[in-house]
């Protein structure tokens, strides 16, 4: 009977601290010390139980450890569960990244093809030729509608502006021929401003039957001189070029 008395107060007193320290301790998790306070208390009673005072010393010890493992053991799932949200996000966000990356490369090339586009259209710009009917100064509905581009690419590239120059064929008489030559060259600059263009940015100049394309005047080639050419120009490079000169 004094034996069992011993056993159960040595236990009382093993179970005892330790549940204080659990209780009172500020840097440990509650429910952690709690596992091992249960661990600890719960194996000295048994240990008590089974082999007396010293049964109750190797318990407590023993239920110590089985607390703590079992609290470990929670921690080790929770970080592994954050882990794995955490290696989800990640590949959300390389998956994002990726999508980002392609579409950047889409629009470059969009990019690079609308600049493609846009330098064809002032490459057939500067090559453009207005031709005429032998004696007329109207301008026919095809090239109508090529100078409409001309006026559309203008608006886009306010630096750019147009050199108009008229022409007439070698028939007629010389000084009606330049007469001729200039009304084309006002025709098609009235046109283009009618389309918007300012006229400060058309210089325009007639030559009459002057500077003949062909050597020897037959059909064909008259009817390659009856023309007004148009020829771009970037304001912006000649007054960059202009303005090193001077230094």
């Amino acid at each position: 009977m004094k034996k069992t008395i011993i056993t159960l107060t040595l236990a009382t007193l093993l179970s005892a601290p330790v549940m204080a320290t659990a209780k009172s301790s500020e840097q440990a998790p509650k429910r952690e010390n709690k596992e091992q306070a249960i661990g600890l208390g719960s194996g000295a009673l048994l240990g008590a139980a089974l082999g007396g005072p010293v049964g109750a010393f190797i318990g407590a010890l023993t239920g110590g450890l089985i607390g703590q493992t079992a609290s470990d053991s929670k921690i080790i799932k929770a970080q592994h569960t954050d882990l794995v949200a955490l290696q989800q996000q990640s590949l959300q966000q390389q998956d994002l990244m990726a999508q980002n990356e392609a579409l950047e490369n889409r629009l470059s090339e969009i990019e690079f093809e609308k600049n493609k586009l846009q330098q064809q259209r002032l490459d057939n710009l500067m090559a453009m030729t207005v031709q005429f009917r032998s004696g007329s100064s109207a301008i026919e509905a095809h090239f109508a509608s090529q100078l409409d581009e001309v006026a559309a690419v203008l608006a886009q590239n306010p630096d750019l502006s147009l050199d108009l120059q008229g022409f007439a064929d070698r028939r007629g008489d010389e000084q009606a021929n330049l007469i001729l030559s200039k009304q084309r060259v006002t025709n098609v600059k009235a046109y283009l401003v009618k389309q918007g263009v300012n006229a400060v940015r058309l210089n325009t100049d007639a030559f009459g039957e002057q500077h003949a394309l062909a050597a020897q005047q037959d059909f064909e080639g008259d009817f390659f001189d009856r023309r007004v050419t148009l020829k771009a120009k970037n304001n912006q490079a000649i007054e960059a070029t202009a303005k090193n000169q001077n230094y």
